[in-house]
């Protein structure tokens, strides 16, 4: 997959940090002048400390869950190897998923039904996007659209796309609690940033990522 290149692990994490550089921006303004500036990126407000670290904690709990599920159903050894060069895609989608899905995917100032039925279909949408049910291999040294579809609906795949389905609830629920008064995703990157990072620890001491 494209998180085990190098080349494109480098260029997501150097956009990802100029998207941060930008929202930390607007996060700055918005401390300055206690208001949102139109145009400024959405989520970029504050967040309170015990709100961050509630994520954090739920994060780990859910690993540790979606962890100790894999290894009840034996399918644990069935994870898929990784490239060292994934860690920066993955610290990099802690910031660039969130914005996008917690961010603006979701419908907001409506009824908590329509908010609910969003959360619901944008977190559909967020675990289908992530590559266990499918693969999409490009031969080496071929072009992009002589790659080749393939679809796993394995016991693990299923579950590691409920996971991700399971973490995006979270890290929506997160984002609409009534306690973060500015509705920021700081609590969300957090949360989410701890889960990816856990991952790939447990895949470092299960010998599931390669150097």
């Amino acid at each position: 997959m494209f998180q085990d290149d190098a080349l494109y692990s480098i260029l997501m994490f150097c956009a990802a940090a100029w998207l941060f550089k930008m929202w930390l921006a607007d996060l700055s303004n918005f401390r300055k002048s206690g208001e949102v500036v139109k145009g400024a990126f959405e989520g970029a407000t504050p967040a309170s400390g015990n709100l961050v670290i509630i994520g954090v904690i739920g994060a780990l709990l859910l690993l540790s869950l979606h962890t100790s599920s894999e290894y009840a159903a034996g399918v644990a050894g069935e994870q898929t190897k990784v490239s060292a060069w994934a860690l920066f895609s993955w610290c990099s989608a802690a910031f660039i998923e969130e914005l996008i899905f917690r961010g603006y995917l979701v419908v907001k100032n409506r009824s908590v039904l329509a908010l609910a039925s969003s959360i619901f279909l944008f977190s559909f949408l967020f675990a289908a996007m992530h590559p266990f049910l499918w693969d999409y291999t490009v031969p080496e040294g071929g072009s992009l659209f002589a790659g080749k579809w393939s679809f796993d609906f394995s016991l693990q795949a299923l579950l590691a796309t409920l996971a991700v389905f399971e973490c995006s609830l979270f890290f929506y629920i997160l984002r609409f609690l009534p306690s973060n008064k500015y509705r920021s995703i700081i609590p969300c990157i957090a949360a989410h940033l701890t889960y990816n990072l856990g991952v790939f620890v447990i895949k470092l001491f299960s010998g599931f990522v390669e150097w």
